[in-house]
């Protein structure tokens, strides 16, 4: 680092940020000796590769301005206080981690030169040989609460274990230890609220655990000792918590059923007395109607019987685990605590806008992942980035510093072209061949690096292994495209699937503390592939169709989590769900010579990898402890919340009054072979009035808007003498006349009613 001269006149916001962490971080310095201060200090990034120290001009600085840029975050504070030094003095050479308290483990480094291979989700890393801390943030606002926060857990670190005798080390000058006086030696522990002077305890036996609540005579809700979720005996193997099978879900299907089989009885009956009556065997062939009319009764016999059951039937499975539902958080388990696996976030993106939707997903992210690495495990965010390719280069320029400051892998596949030589993304909904892509890079990226890690090959000052052998997997498939089409990617670690998946859209939040529990429940359960997390609704818009729109998901999570209690297969909605790399890798299938994961043959692919995952003989888990704190994005306009329920037409049974038009055109199009595509919902909200609505309504729903006229014009016509009399419908046939006008008129009012758009009438 060159010295840089800094005159008042010359000051910038950086300057500002630099002068308020230092003070607010660096109080203990009034007590310190010169020699000890010199050697803090803070580190801010000021553009891609440049960093800010403070105090400025002090050589003492360069080798913590030279690991931090290699770090690359935004902003790093390096402290020493008594705090730290006597924290580091407890621990023993070979720790590797100081366990702050039962949550919180903070790595323990050597030198300050490892700090660029430190744990970055950690933010904070020890420095054994200089006895200080270096804290760093992803965000310059949250730099100065985290000082604090962590400062506020180790002073509670050191005085729960001050009972620990120091562990001196003679190659460290002890300067900054305090003297020891004869009174002091002689202190009675007892005295300062100590009952005996006992040594460390471990973390988990010094939290007292909270007394449960006693169960009320009135209460149906189970006592959470009687969960049952974890042996209190110390074998793992008898820790394991036995799932019973729930078979309430099965009889209240059984139920609706033998209801709706009733109805249709009933009718065969009527058709047998009339039968008596003239003989007449021609009604007879209305019975072929009968299995169709028997799936249209069931949903609503189905609907009956679980209203009642929720009404009469026992609740007690809402509360407890099952072999498909999770109501209660796994118990902490020692086996796996200690060995946490490496999670993969994998989040397929498009054109969403990086400022206002993915970069708040991502900090959503980061900080579960802040949390996780703390509380010993890895993780990494692996972006299939879709848009990458077909944005404007300044959009793309950001996007790539946005992902490498933020230690994030992606990859990117060349855009869609009509052309007969040009790239197609294969399928109906690009999600499922925009992750088969980014995985078959990785799958090759591993094959290379077991290769480079057989011959021999080590990192370099300029290029790590990883990296490495993600440009030898490119090149691969740059090669397999008739060297026509090259993959673009970066960040060969972050691009290494670990043992569990969490996939995400890119409009997610995620609760800090998810990660550990995913661990222990897919530890628990080998035979678990998914674990499908209930999730609320983020809302942006907060318009009255946004949030009916959010009533309507909340209640079918609602439902989902009923159905899965009762003992109801657990359901694949393909975001919020940690899944099983290897039972992924297991149900993976060749198509035209390449292996995939993900189906790019069916609109739902989430849905397929269910059925093949479940025809394998995996368990489908559905959780509900998350308690809201996984959300998803809702469609924000009726247009996008139309073309969802377009791409589900197949598993419609019934037609909403304003959908069957648009609903009718894509099941034609499924069964005429017709390709007709979707691409993601619009994420952010697009502020619009009454003169771009009205325009963008006609060219929308045009179709729509003939076919409906042309209706009601035939509804006129048929009234009057215009036709013959045996084919006029006079207007008092309300039983004709009523059901396709209200189909009619909803066809309509849909885009009109439902857009929040059209009341603002602005020039």
């Amino acid at each position: 680092m060159s010295a840089v001269t800094i005159h008042n006149s010359d000051y910038d916001l950086f300057d500002a940020w630099l002068h308020k962490i230092y003070e607010t971080t660096q109080q203990d310095n009034w007590f310190m000796p010169t020699e000890d201060i010199i050697s803090t200090g803070v580190c801010l990034r000021v553009e891609d590769g440049y960093f800010r120290v403070f105090p400025y001009e002090n050589p003492a600085l360069v080798p913590f301005e030279a690991a931090v840029r290699g770090l690359n975050p935004v902003v790093a504070v390096k402290l020493r206080s008594a705090a730290v030094t006597a924290a580091i003095r407890k621990i023993l050479p070979t720790d590797v981690c100081i366990y702050i308290d039962k949550d919180t483990r903070i790595q323990v480094i050597e030198t300050i030169d490892e700090l660029p291979q430190a744990e970055k989700d950690q933010c904070g890393a020890f420095i054994r040989d200089e006895r200080s801390l270096v804290l760093w943030s992803y965000s310059l606002e949250t730099m100065i609460p985290l000082c604090k926060e962590f400062e506020e857990k180790l002073i509670k670190h050191i005085w729960r274990t001050r009972s620990v005798a120091r562990k001196e080390s003679p190659s460290i000058s002890t300067s900054i230890n305090p003297s020891v006086t004869n009174s002091d030696a002689h202190l009675n522990e007892k005295a300062l609220g100590s009952t005996e002077d006992t040594k460390e305890q471990p973390i988990q036996e010094i939290v007292q655990p909270q007394p449960s609540p006693q169960r009320k005579w009135w209460s149906w809700r189970l006592n959470p000792k009687d969960k049952g979720t974890a042996s209190k005996d110390n074998d793992p193997e008898k820790k394991r918590e036995e799932r019973k099978l729930v078979l309430l879900g099965p009889l209240y299907a059984g139920c609706g059923a033998a209801l709706a089989a009733y109805f249709v009885t009933a009718g065969v009956g009527i058709l047998l007395q009339e039968y008596a009556l003239d003989h007449s065997a021609s009604r007879f062939g209305l019975l072929v109607t009968l299995p169709i009319i028997f799936c249209i009764s069931i949903f609503f016999c189905l609907q009956l019987i679980g209203n009642l059951s929720l009404i009469l039937g026992p609740v007690a499975q809402y509360h407890e685990n099952s072999m498909y539902y999770s109501a209660v958080r796994p118990k902490p388990n020692p086996e796996i605590d200690n060995n946490l696996p490496h999670i993969t976030i994998q989040m397929p993106v498009y054109k969403e806008s990086l400022e206002h939707t993915i970069s708040k997903s991502v900090f959503s992210i980061k900080k579960a992942m802040k949390t996780y690495a703390r509380q010993g495990g890895t993780s990494a965010i692996f972006i299939c980035d879709d848009g990458m390719q077909v944005l404007s280069e300044l959009d793309q320029l950001e996007r790539k510093a946005f992902y490498a400051n933020h230690n994030i892998g992606w990859t990117a596949r060349p855009g869609h072209s009509s052309k007969p030589d040009g790239f197609k993304r294969a399928g109906k909904f690009k999600k499922a061949s925009n992750m088969n892509y980014g995985l078959n890079i990785s799958i090759k990226l591993e094959k290379f690096l077991t290769q480079l890690l057989e011959e021999g090959a080590e990192d370099t000052p300029e290029e790590c292994l990883e990296d490495r052998a993600l440009k030898m997997a490119m090149d691969e498939v740059y090669e397999e495209s008739g060297r026509i089409f090259m993959p673009w990617g970066a960040n060969g670690k972050s691009l290494r699937m670990g043992e569990i998946i969490l996939i995400v859209d890119s409009d997610t939040v995620v609760p800090e503390d998810c990660f550990r529990d995913a661990a222990r429940e897919m530890g628990e359960s080998p035979d678990v592939a998914i674990i499908q997390h209930e999730s609320d609704v983020m809302q942006v818009a907060h318009h009255y169709f946004e949030n009916g729109i959010t009533h309507f998901t909340r209640r079918i999570n609602k439902c989902i989590s009923l159905g899965c209690a009762n003992g109801e297969v657990a359901p694949f909605v393909g975001h919020n769900a940690f899944l099983r790399w290897s039972a992924v890798q297991d149900v993976s299938f060749m198509e035209n010579g390449v292996l995939k994961q993900w189906s790019e043959a069916n609109v739902s692919e989430d849905f397929n990898m269910a059925l093949r995952l479940l025809l394998k003989g995996y368990t489908l888990r559905w959780a509900t402890y998350s308690e809201g704190g996984f959300k998803e994005g809702v469609s924000l306009t009726v247009v996008d919340e139309l073309a969802r329920w377009e791409k589900y037409a197949y598993g419609n049974v019934f037609f909403f009054g304003g959908l069957s038009i648009h609903l009718s055109t894509a099941l034609l199009a499924h069964m005429f072979s017709y390709d007709m595509t979707w691409g993601s919902t619009g994420k952010e909200v697009e502020r619009s009035t009454f003169w771009i609505e009205v325009p963008a309504i006609w060219r929308r729903f045009k179709l729509s808007f003939i076919i409906c006229f042309l209706c009601i014009a035939m509804m006129i016509i048929f009234t009057t003498n215009a036709v013959p009399f045996e084919w006029q419908i006079p207007g008092y046939q309300w039983a004709l006349i009523i059901p396709l006008s209200l189909v009619v008129g909803c066809h309509i009012l849909l885009p009109i009613v439902l857009n929040p758009w059209l009341m603002i009438f602005s020039y």
